[in-house]
């Protein structure tokens, strides 16, 4: 079934996980990434902005994960770091400097090695911290660490510029910690300037959105995600490549798990055990969970391939049959997909979007999440 999407060379046996040869992928991480693909119509706002004095004390970068919203940040950071000094100040006779024409700052620029290295003294990086077994992040972003940002930004900057604070998943912080972001936004230090990044923007409250410039990054097009992940994976099948692009939705951040943790061969299981709609291979399903909750990247595709499936389905059911990816287009899913109505079909989305929410916000056992999620779509409160 579905072999003649899933060619026999594409992936690994899914089964063995333990023996698999894929190589890791890699990026520069976004401090020490030069290079922005996207995005390049809010970099020119920005720049705008910076010469016309004009820039915003507070930024939020809103959009789905993985798309580059962090590296446009840094890129940000750096050039605040390095253009950013009072008017004349490095000037020997007092003329005025010509208005940088581009964000770009030389891997060679010592600020820019001072950045990738997370030792410039006018930049904080915060993000969720790890839980107390040192095992994952916590699923908050609390407020003892947010608390932290106000004095640095509030210090007098080492290099006589800007200095910067980059927030990472500002939406995963709790109430507490937003009303002391709010209280930094309220009173504003000169030359500081605070950038936030958010994947679900309506989980910030709304008079911290208020008193920030939004800027809305769109999910990669097909052709930057193609090349993006031909630099990381340099060996990456065109089969794969095809796969990916479909499965990612634009975010090369999920392009990369889903290569990294053999995302085909999860695809290709998860529409074996769905094909056998409506009854679910219990025997096969129990430790096919139990597998994959011992690996956070593993469960991690597996809820968002099942998603995407589910997305899919959803919206066949509303414009029709033709509009499913080609991988999914077969007859083996039929029997699912008429199952349920449309109105149906959006509640499961939902229950589904909410249970794996639930699952990682309430660190429950990820086994649950794997067989509550074919609960779901067997018809269990839907």
């Amino acid at each position: 079934m579905f072999d003649d999407f899933f060619e026999e060379e594409e992936f690994e046996d899914a089964g063995d996980s333990d023996s698999a040869t894929v190589a890791a992928p890699s990026l520069p991480p976004a401090n020490a990434n030069p290079d922005l693909l996207a995005h390049t119509e809010h970099e020119k706002i920005l720049l705008k902005l910076f010469n016309e004095k004009k820039l915003p004390h507070a930024l939020i970068f809103a959009g789905p994960s993985g798309i580059g919203k962090t590296t446009a940040a840094f890129r940000l950071a750096r050039f605040l770091l390095k253009h950013g000094k009072d008017d004349n100040q490095d000037s020997l006779f007092g003329d005025v400097a010509p208005a940088p024409t581009s964000m770009d700052v030389p891997q060679s620029d010592p600020v820019f090695s001072l950045v990738a290295s997370g030792g410039h003294p006018d930049l904080r990086f915060f993000e969720r911290p790890m839980n107390s077994t040192g095992t994952a992040k916590k699923t908050v972003l609390d407020v003892d660490t947010v608390r932290k940002i106000a004095p640095f930004l509030r210090m007098s900057s080492s290099e006589g510029g800007w200095r910067v604070v980059i927030v990472d998943e500002a939406d995963m912080m709790n109430r507490q910690a937003q009303n002391a972001i709010l209280k930094i936004l309220e009173e504003p230090p000169p030359r500081a300037m605070l950038i936030l990044i958010c994947n679900r923007l309506g989980a910030m409250i709304p008079t911290i959105r208020s008193r920030c410039r939004t800027f809305h990054f769109a999910p990669l097009d097909a052709a930057t995600l193609e090349n993006l992940l031909k630099r990381a994976a340099p060996d990456i099948t065109t089969g794969e490549m095809k796969l990916l692009t479909a499965l990612s939705d634009g975010s090369m951040g999920k392009a990369l798990t889903l290569h990294e943790e053999k995302g085909g061969n999860t695809l290709a299981t998860l529409l074996e055990f769905l094909s056998g709609f409506p009854d679910w291979d219990w025997a096969k399903l129990h430790p096919y969970a139990d597998n994959l909750s011992r690996t956070e990247g593993a469960y991690e595709s597996f809820t968002h391939i099942m998603e995407w499936v589910v997305q899919n389905l959803t919206r066949a059911k509303a414009i029709g049959h033709a509009a499913l990816p080609e991988i999914l287009a077969g007859n083996e899913l039929q029997a699912l997909e008429n199952q349920y109505s449309l109105g149906q079909w959006i509640e499961i989305c939902e229950k589904l979007g909410a249970h794996f929410t639930a699952i990682n916000n309430s660190n429950l056992d990820k086994r649950q999440g794997v067989i509550g999620a074919f609960g779901i779509l067997g018809g269990q409160g839907a």
